[in-house]
């Protein structure tokens, strides 16, 4: 029997209030305990009530544009495109050597799907920031070192996925084509959201400025953030690219326009965090019940997390050559083998576009919570408290200032 919309609302609250805490409790992120929560309640709350037409399915779905659009917010493409030609390079080659090993081992080896193999190269620095924050390496060089580099991966992982997804339906001269013309015409209308913001800075600019406002008691800000997150997700459905990247793309947009703005990011994010982001992630769970069938992927399941694992170790030469001691280097490895975000990013996108069933979407849910259980944990044993008795020798502390202080 179904149960009123009310009613579940009421349910999936309780769990959104309650999972963080638990994952406070247990050393666990937050997200991972909703994941699980959602699982569970897969086992009394019918199909019917998160069916793709139903409100429970809208509202996560909503939850997971504002999370994209977030991931965007993250993304600085002035930092990058000012950062140390050797965080770009290796950044890159990060996602080469992972996308390598996972073709190596997902595809010839284990004769996994293309989706499958894009997936074993996911890395995101979503679980790395509270690690980075809750030792107190968060504004130091290392925490500097080990989110440049595991931004430009994201943004290169993004890329080859929102090209996975189109690359699907057509060949590839076709492929090539729509979307070279798809981004000329995004970023046209970009381009176009942009002078339109400028103009606005210095037309209007007192009512411009209210946008940045902590106190503005009708919450200008918010709401225009909203409108600009939807008007281009509605514009990328129009030209048929994935809405999930209009969302992340509205995101970078947006910080490019208002830079580093602290007063609506933080009044956005906690209006995410509270309510939206955790019922996705309630609903992700929701409809990723336990098969008896998803058993027989358990070699799979073991392969790809060994993949996340090993590649992620090409990064600990680097952070020595940086000055970071083994410790911290094998440390940061660590902290990149949880692309919680990104895998569930991947599953989504992978069922929506018809790559995965869902026995395998289940899958690499079931991967995207133990990677984000075991690895942290792990990197929390090899991360010490920052200024506590380890080595930290960087090539920066002899000069009077920094790359990253100067910028």
């Amino acid at each position: 029997m179904s149960l009123s919309v009310s009613f579940l609302l009421a349910i999936l609250s309780i769990a959104t209030f309650i999972g963080p805490l638990i994952g406070e409790l247990i050393s666990v992120p937050g997200a991972v305990v909703e994941l699980v929560i959602g699982i569970g309640l897969s086992r009394v709350i019918t199909p019917v009530d998160y069916a793709p037409s139903s409100v429970i399915s809208s509202l996560g779905e909503l939850g997971f544009l504002i999370l994209m659009f977030l991931v965007g917010l993250e993304i600085d493409f002035r930092q990058l495109l000012g950062a140390a030609r050797g965080a770009v390079v290796m950044g890159v080659g990060l996602f080469a050597a992972s996308l390598g090993l996972s073709a190596l081992v997902l595809g010839h080896l284990a004769g996994a799907s293309p989706i499958w193999v894009l997936a074993g190269a996911a890395t995101s620095v979503g679980i790395t920031v509270p690690i980075l924050y809750v030792q107190g390496w968060m504004g130091q060089h290392f925490g500097h070192d080990i989110l440049l580099v595991g931004s430009v991966t994201e943004v290169v992982y993004l890329g080859a996925l929102n090209i996975l997804s189109v690359a699907s339906r057509h060949d590839s001269l076709t492929t090539s084509v729509l979307l070279g013309s798809r981004v000329t015409l995004f970023f046209l209308f970009a381009f176009g959201l942009v002078r339109l913001f400028q103009r606005s800075r210095s037309r209007v600019p007192r009512h411009f400025h209210r946008w940045f406002r902590r106190d503005d008691p009708i919450e200008v800000g918010l709401r225009g953030t909203f409108a600009l997150l939807f008007v281009v997700v509605a514009f990328a459905g129009i030209i048929r690219i994935p809405t999930v990247l209009g969302a992340l793309l509205a995101g970078v947009i947006f910080r490019g326009v208002i830079g580093n703005a602290r007063a609506i990011i933080e009044r956005l994010t906690s209006v995410a965090n509270s309510f939206f982001i955790p019922l996705f992630f309630l609903t992700v769970g929701l409809q990723t019940p336990l098969h008896a069938s998803v058993v027989s992927l358990l070699p799979l399941i073991g392969l790809i997390l060994v993949v996340l694992s090993v590649s992620r170790l090409v990064i600990v030469p680097y952070l020595k050559a940086r000055g970071h001691s083994w410790r911290l280097s094998l440390a940061g490895a660590v902290m990149l083998m949880a692309p919680l975000t990104l895998l569930v990013t991947t599953a989504e996108i992978g069922r929506s576009a018809g790559f995965l069933g869902p026995r395998n979407y289940s899958a690499i849910i079931f991967v995207a919570v133990l990677s984000s259980v075991l690895f942290p944990v792990l990197a929390r044993l090899l991360l010490p408290t920052y200024g506590s008795d380890v080595e930290v020798v960087h090539p920066f502390d002899n000069e009077e200032e920094s790359p990253s202080d100067s910028a």
